[in-house]
């Protein structure tokens, strides 16, 4: 019963959320492909060279900067210290991306490294639990899944705070970077940056929600496979 409870609690808050932050990936999309912004952002350079001068900005070149154009996401690994490019060049929004991604790179080494290995052992907790439910060995699921909610929130702590900060300052910093290019007047580089303020108003909202909905997925996941096992 106490399963059936927390699936029912968990779906109902994935729903209040989604109203309360006005989830709305469609009106993401639709400001990140404005096609007067895109014609206005193809005089700049490749996605590489953008990444290159934010870099050499942020006084940091350690970077290693690979395309990978069969890639969905441009991100960066901090246990490589790489910043891998999608093929983004049709949108407006890669020099705020390569920004963001750029900004990662120069975030407190320690909460990047810690980011990364328990985001590992997170997920590794995560299946073997799974496993255990399944074979009958969890005679606790609740326990189990109580360590797991703990878990979830020092990920989110940690992966909110990275993702927020980078999203947040990514916006000055490729304006900062536009206006030193010189390649745009003043007025496409404010249209453009405007672009990026509508984008994060909803898009640093829909981030912060998707990271909340994937903890409660696997809660949901775990209690019906419990329900079942």
């Amino acid at each position: 019963m106490e399963l059936i409870i927390i699936i029912i609690i968990s779906a109902i808050l994935s729903v209040i959320v989604s109203v309360a932050f006005k989830v709305n990936l469609k009106k993401v999309k639709e400001i990140g492909m404005e096609e007067n912004l895109n014609k206005l952002a193809e005089k700049y350079p490749t996605n590489v060279e953008i990444c290159k001068s934010i870099l050499k900005k942020l006084k940091n070149e350690t970077v290693t900067i690979e395309e990978n154009k069969d890639a969905e996401t441009t991100l960066y690994i901090a246990i490589t210290n790489k910043i891998s490019i999608a093929d983004t060049k049709n949108s407006y929004t890669r020099i705020q991306t390569m920004a963001h991604e750029c900004l990662h790179s120069v975030q407190d080494r320690r909460m990047l490294m810690f980011n990364f290995i328990f985001s590992n052992i997170y997920m590794l907790y995560y299946v073997i639990i799974l496993f255990l439910i399944i074979f009958k060995v969890i005679v606790n699921p609740l326990l189990y899944l109580s360590i797991f909610l703990l878990l979830s929130l020092t990920y989110y702590m940690v992966r909110a705070f990275l993702e927020d900060d980078a999203m947040i300052n990514a916006k000055y910093l490729a304006k900062e970077y536009m206006l030193e290019q010189n390649i745009s007047s003043k007025e496409e580089i404010e249209k453009i940056v405007d672009g990026f303020t509508r984008l994060n108003d909803v898009g640093i909202k829909l981030v912060n929600y998707q990271l909340f909905l994937q903890i409660l997925i696997k809660v949901i996941i775990f209690s019906a496979v419990a329900l079942i096992f």
